[in-house]
């Protein structure tokens, strides 16, 4: 089945997978080779004519957006006409009312700015704008104009930012204000657009939208308000005239970088007869011609003079390793090239591509409210790794720990709270380290071999783990939370942290450390509550033997100590109900032992003093009692 006949197929309506599998694979296995050969020739193909549709209708919007422009060039230009007339029918009757000299209007143009006019317009900016010194040093780049613009959404017209505009002569830049300005500087450096992969369309006024106008740049369109009429006018006709002559000056460059091979003939050819032999020229007038086609040699290979475009398609595609890929072969290329003008020039062009990559990568990082974020950390991997391969993992690394601080929030907030707080805080437990686990592997995997990041790392989980206890805190150290529940509680987040030092984070110091406080005063309070019992126990003691009136009370008794470590408990029964013990001394021992146990699950090394005081003095305040007992009228030998 030649490849167009596979494509009609696989096109059909009707088409059913299994069947056409089911026909293929009863051929054998050389058959089912020939078919996966001839289905990835036609992905190839289909991509390849899906990236030349994509630019050529691109191309074909760009011109007809330019159309549109001129169309609205013309019809301001045919106002400021006559705007112009009208303004020389007063002057004339001025002078005709008070004989004034009548001023004609070339006499009112403005005198074009000079080279060092151009040179203080740029030392201004460098001054103003943070961050803008690379973009200005391509040779010949000047000022042109610039002003405040109010950036709006496309959508739904709102306002978003404020933004300072500068249109040079070959590119246009975007600076945002800065709300802690720096002495002179202003603006921060937001972005770069070529005027070639620009166009500009007027906006009609619509509700609140008034003096504003579109700028098409592949692949977004960003919409900006201007302050007035008049601005917005002034904006569209610069935008206008200066595209006009960067187009002018780029067509005569490119006749000049063209050398004519007609009229270089070798000196050496003697079939010439006209030829006659001159004195070597200088360097400078032999060196230049030759130098001048070696840059043009070296930038219109096929290859390269294609590569803006391609690197346009890629990313409209969202095919960000092929990006990369292309960037990084243009870098490679252009590293052996020799510096010169040109060179400079095709690197600015490609370094507006990789911020124009860098930004949306980095977006790709971003949560927003109208994107997914029950992502894992591997959806994120693949824009860390393209934003490490073009130099930028400081920024993925700070991105890509947001990005997950703020999906383990949500999941955190997913979890339904419990009547039961120890049930509640060990799905909480479970569900934060288990993120903090996957996070670290994934950590691991994008960032291998940049140390650096390493330690914004472990910044991150302390904040993270700090962020955690605030919610801890709130559900296990308040008032009425029994002291059993808080030891189990700490005991199950201690656990789960254990788990993290499996794969080489050892974050339970942390813990201790930042929860030393709260663990501190729930055992005090424990020991105080334990020391009040058995003060109002002893008040109430009569020192008798207990009764349980019946053996299956009795027997449920013994359980119940057994239960607690005490195995021996039948040497201290005695008939069918009694026990040797008296109240007090059951109730002591019901109390102190869960308290032991609780206080050895919560026991840390430097808790250990407090924790040892505790279990000494309640002892010691029973001990005391059973002295004052054993000492009083009311024991007797009958008794013991």
């Amino acid at each position: 089945m030649a490849d167009g006949g596979l494509a009609r197929v696989l096109s059909k309506q009707t088409f059913d997978p299994e069947n056409f599998v089911n026909k293929v694979s009863q051929g054998g296995e050389d058959e089912l080779d020939e078919m996966q050969k001839k289905i990835q020739r036609l992905a190839d193909e289909t991509a390849l004519a899906l990236k030349r549709n994509v630019y050529k209708h691109y191309s074909q919007f760009i011109e007809t957006a330019k159309e549109i422009s001129i169309l609205e060039s013309e019809m301001y230009q045919l106002s400021h006409m006559l705007t112009d007339q009208k303004s020389i029918i007063s002057t004339m009757l001025e002078m005709s009312l008070t004989s004034e000299e009548v001023v004609t209007p070339g006499e009112m143009e403005l005198e074009l700015p000079t080279e060092d006019d151009v040179q203080s317009s740029l030392s201004i900016l460098l001054e103003k704008v943070e961050g803008c010194s690379s973009m200005l040093e391509a040779p010949g780049r000047h000022l042109v104009h610039d002003g405040d613009l109010l950036e709006l959404d496309p959508e739904s017209l709102s306002p978003i930012r404020e933004l300072r505009a500068f249109l040079l002569n070959d590119v246009l830049m975007l600076a945002a204000w800065l709300p802690h300005r720096r002495g002179l500087v202003k603006y921060r450096f937001q972005s770069l657009y070529e005027l070639d992969n620009l166009a500009i369309v007027n906006a009609k006024d619509t509700g609140s939208m008034k003096n504003a106008f579109k700028i098409l740049m592949f692949p977004d369109t960003r919409t900006f308000q201007a302050d007035s009429p008049k601005a917005k006018r002034q904006w569209l006709d610069k935008f206008e005239e200066t595209k006009k002559k960067k187009t002018a000056r780029d067509k005569q460059r490119k006749d000049a970088t063209t050398p004519d091979r007609s009229s270089i003939t070798s000196p050496l050819d003697s079939s010439n007869p006209f030829t006659v032999d001159l004195e070597p020229s200088s360097p400078v007038s032999s060196d230049r011609p030759q130098s001048v086609a070696i840059e043009a040699d070296l930038l219109h290979l096929p290859w390269l003079q294609e590569l803006p475009e391609d690197l346009d398609v890629c990313i409209a595609q969202r095919n960000f390793e092929g990006a990369v890929d292309l960037i990084e072969k243009a870098n490679d290329y252009l590293d052996g090239c020799p510096k010169s003008a040109a060179i400079r020039e095709y690197r600015g062009r490609i370094e507006h591509r990789i911020q124009q990559l860098t930004e949306i990568l980095m977006k790709e990082l971003q949560i927003s409210p109208e994107r997914s974020i029950r992502g894992g950390p591997r959806a994120a991997r693949r824009a860390v790794t393209q934003l490490i391969r073009l130099g930028r993992s400081a920024q993925a690394c700070e991105l890509f720990l947001k990005n997950r601080s703020t999906l383990s929030k949500y999941s955190l907030r997913q979890v339904k709270i419990e009547g039961n707080t120890a049930l509640y805080v060990k799905k909480l437990c479970e569900l934060f380290f288990n993120t903090m686990a996957e996070t670290c592997q994934e950590f691991i995997k994008a960032f291998p071999d940049h140390f650096g990041c390493h330690a914004a790392f472990v910044v991150w989980a302390k904040q993270e783990i700090n962020e955690f206890l605030s919610t801890f805190k709130s559900q296990v150290f308040v008032n009425k939370t029994p002291f059993a529940v808080v030891s189990d509680c700490v005991q199950e987040m201690r656990k789960c942290c254990d788990q993290l030092s499996d794969i080489g984070v050892e974050l339970t110091f942390v813990l201790d450390c930042l929860m030393a406080e709260d663990i501190e005063k729930a055992i005090q309070d424990a020991g105080d509550n334990q020391m009040d019992a058995v003060r109002h126990r002893a008040m109430e003691d009569n020192w008798l033997p207990m009764n349980f009136q019946n053996v299956t009370a009795l027997q449920q008794f013994e359980n119940s100590m057994i239960n607690l470590g005490i195995k021996n408990i039948h040497k201290y029964t005695f008939g069918e109900c009694f026990t040797e013990l008296t109240q007090n001394t059951i109730q002591f021992t019901k109390s102190y032992l869960p308290f032991l146990d609780a206080m050895m699950t919560i026991y840390s090394s430097q808790h250990h003093r407090l924790i040892t005081a505790a279990f000494v003095d309640i002892l010691e305040a029973q001990i005391r009692h059973a002295q004052v007992c054993a000492r009083d009228t009311k024991f007797t030998k009958e008794v013991v």
